[in-house]
């Protein structure tokens, strides 16, 4: 189809006029060379997209992944916290032990202090065991959160490494 406009003749875009074949005649090798450059086109925008699309996917886990990273952090931290307020609690008892034994030894006590000093030197102990042995359970809960923690740090590592790989293959004069 043609039209006439001041004096140009110009043709709209027909589908005949895309593979240079009208009625009767037969494609041209470069014909079949626009279409191939068409297709690998079409496949090359394909291709964009579907690494665009994963490109949100992979935000999207990052995210995710970001917030399952900053609560094993917290979990972790607050492990620490707890070893070292039974650590500090210890100690403090350790001292109050060893300040009896030695108000025990240096002052005059007649039988009944003295049966309350035992006692309270007892109780301290028992109560340091119990301490003791809840530390032991802190600290066996902070490395199972620093495990933890290293575990999903490697995850959030390994979608990023994926997320640099596909915004590689975006990059101008990458082989996807």
């Amino acid at each position: 189809r043609h039209t006439r406009l001041q004096g140009d003749w110009s043709s709209d875009v027909c589908s005949s006029d895309l593979c240079g074949v009208g009625l009767g005649q037969t494609p041209t090798q470069t014909d079949s060379q626009t279409l191939q450059a068409i297709l690998t086109e079409m496949r090359a925008l394909h291709n964009d997209v579907r690494l665009g699309q994963t490109t949100q996917i992979l935000l999207t886990e990052m995210e995710v992944q970001r917030g399952v990273v900053d609560k094993a952090l917290e979990k972790r931290d607050n492990a620490r916290s707890r070893v070292s307020q039974l650590q500090s609690t210890e100690k403090n008892f350790a001292a109050q032990i060893a300040q009896n034994e030695e108000n025990a030894k240096t002052m005059t006590l007649d039988p009944v202090q003295q049966k309350r000093f035992a006692d309270q030197a007892q109780n301290l102990k028992a109560n340091m065991a119990t301490f003791k042995s809840q530390e032991d359970d802190a600290a066996n809960a902070q490395q199972d959160a620093e495990i933890a923690l290293r575990k999903e740090q490697e995850t959030l590592s390994g979608i990023q490494d994926q997320l640099n790989d596909v915004v590689k293959k975006l990059q101008p004069g990458s082989n996807p």
